[in-house]
């Protein structure tokens, strides 16, 4: 009698536990499926020697489903001047620098900027190189973050956006980017180098405003070849509150 009792509790703890376990991962799941994209930005500089560990790391963020990965090319580099000459990288462009100082300003409290530096979201920053604490703000922003539904199709030469309802609104934009580009550099720090990366910026263009409640918005379909993004911030390039790759 004693062991029919134990082996029927130790039966019914199992599927307790079973049955415990499987909620616990339906409910992962379905916090996961609710989730949106983690929008990692980089701002590197072909010019730069210290940028290509982060460049390789970035090219492996592009590739997880749940990030969207976007490298902006700062022109202050072009300036420096070594003992191979300078470097203006094609890609550099003042407006990705410009993004890059307000970022700062807003996140550090000062306009002073560096490179490699990786941007989580519009709210957090790290080393673009530092592999573990860029991680670990991924993690957080995916755990945290508020999010807004963007939903995209294409319509003949057109984007449609229809965003979803957040707090507070904000204005969006759209990133042009280049899905893959190897450059071979000639001179500068990383002279006789072939760089290979990946959703490089190339335009970038103001939608308009996104009320609270969302709404609709378009723009003209990337030329073939190219790729895009739409972001949606809060004000004043504040935190990124809606994003999604464009259909190809």
């Amino acid at each position: 009698m004693r062991f029919w009792v134990f082996r029927n509790l130790a039966g019914a703890v199992a599927l307790l536990a079973a049955g415990l376990t499987q909620a616990l991962l339906t409910q992962g799941l379905a916090q996961e499926s609710n989730s949106g994209p983690v929008v990692v930005e980089l701002f590197t500089s072909q010019a730069c020697s210290k940028c290509r560990a982060a460049d390789v790391f970035f090219s492996e963020l592009t590739s997880r489903e749940s990030v969207i990965a976007i490298s902006w090319h700062v022109d202050y580099w072009n300036k420096l001047e070594t003992r191979n000459g300078r470097w203006r990288d094609p890609y550099s462009d003042p407006q990705c620098t410009k993004r890059q100082r307000q970022y700062n300003k807003n996140l550090r409290g000062r306009r002073s900027v560096y490179t490699p530096q990786i941007i989580i979201n519009g709210m957090a920053e790290a080393v673009g190189s530092d592999r573990e604490d860029v991680g670990a703000l991924i993690n957080a922003a995916r755990a945290s973050q508020p999010v807004a539904v963007i939903s995209t199709r294409r319509k003949g030469d057109e984007m449609v956006f229809d965003i979803g309802a957040t707090e507070t609104g904000g204005e969006a934009f759209l990133a042009t980017l280049k899905p893959v580009v190897n450059t071979e550099i000639h001179h500068g720090e990383n002279a006789g180098m072939v760089i290979k990366e990946i959703n490089v910026v190339t335009d970038l263009q103001s939608l308009g405003e996104v009320a609270s409640e969302g709404g609709q918005l378009t723009a003209d379909a990337p030329q073939a070849g190219d790729h895009c993004a739409i972001l949606v911030h809060e004000p004043s390039q504040g935190r990124i509150i809606a994003a999604a790759y464009c259909p190809t």
